[in-house]
């Protein structure tokens, strides 16, 4: 899926992949087998395709310099050829097992994709996606493009299908606090502890039970202070800083805005409520803010490490017989 993105940003800038003249500098050999994979085999053409129509040769040029010497030249094809072949023997290992579990792709996904790429790229329309594609002179045909846009999302449709890439919220909340290490980020709170006279379940129900009432009247909007001294709170203001409590009452009371009454809170000295004065987080944000941004960054990273153990595994079963 990002090849075919990469592949559009290319198109679209007109950038060329393969210096000029390189083909006709390689000899005449027309085609040859470059891998077997399981009964199918992968052909120079394919390859050099690939190769074309993707910034591998371009990045492999890059360390090079502005002018590099035809030896130079020879060993960047080399190294993208080599990237290019694993990606193909990849695609057709999991186009395999497209084919197995009968995953497909339809005309309307590529035409809605195609829509997205022109839409990313400043095109009103396909048709001018397609007059840049045809201009790039990077594919051989508008057909060709199509062809290689629905073996991607192919790819990518299966890989998601395969792969396990699910994210929890308690690693999202653990590489929260991961980002937020060593950054002091504080609460202001008014903090009512309701703890059992005594270790009995009725002392615990009595504690649990002014919790819940204090909480309810909170949340009707009566004051927090009066209730203090109803309650007999000797010292309901406090600060608390992240990493001081238990995650699960740090999260509720991070991800709680100003304002709000969080609460009863069950801990290890009672019963817990509190009503959030004011965060002070500094240039981090709060924890409800950030966490969609972290579950799709842990969600990329997971479809990642997925992908290259599906690849892995489908080689380590499969006959691959490279030859470039």
């Amino acid at each position: 899926m990002r090849r075919v993105a990469r592949v559009a940003a290319l198109v679209v800038a007109g950038f060329t992949a393969v210096p000029e003249g390189l083909a006709r500098a390689e000899g005449m050999v027309l085609d040859k087998i470059v891998a077997v994979v399981g009964d199918e085999i992968i052909l120079l053409s394919q390859l050099d395709t690939l190769v074309a129509s993707s910034p591998l040769m371009q990045e492999a040029l890059q360390k090079y310099g502005r002018n590099p010497t035809k030896q130079q030249i020879e060993q960047a094809t080399l190294e993208a050829r080599t990237q290019a072949l694993d990606e193909l023997i990849d695609q057709q290992l999991i186009k395999k097992e497209a084919a197995r579990f009968q995953i497909s792709i339809t005309d309307a996904d590529v035409d809605r994709y195609l829509q997205q790429i022109a839409q990313e790229n400043g095109f009103s329309n396909t048709k001018q996606l397609r007059e840049a594609v045809e201009q790039s002179g990077q594919y051989g045909s508008w057909a060709d493009y199509i062809q290689d846009t629905k073996d991607q999302l192919l790819v990518y449709q299966t890989t998601r299908a395969l792969a396990n890439t699910s994210v929890t919220d308690a690693q999202i909340r653990e590489q929260y606090r991961k980002m937020v290490r060593g950054v002091d980020i504080k609460a202001e709170l008014l903090r009512f502890v309701f703890t059992p006279q005594e270790q009995t379940a009725k002392a615990r129900d009595a504690a649990y039970s002014n919790a819940q009432a204090v909480a309810r009247r909170m949340r009707a909007g009566e004051d927090p202070m009066a209730l203090a001294q109803e309650f007999l709170i000797k010292e309901p203001k406090a600060t608390l800083s992240r990493g001081e409590v238990a995650p699960a009452i740090e999260d509720a009371i991070f991800a709680a805005r100003v304002g709000e009454t969080v609460g009863p809170l069950e801990t290890g000295q009672g019963f817990l409520v509190v009503k959030v004065v004011r965060h002070d987080t500094g240039n981090v944000l709060p924890f409800d803010q950030a966490k969609e941004r972290i579950r799709m960054q842990l969600e990329q990273e997971s479809f990642a490490r997925a992908v290259q153990d599906l690849r892995a595994s489908l080689r380590a079963k499969t006959h691959v017989d490279p030859r470039l």
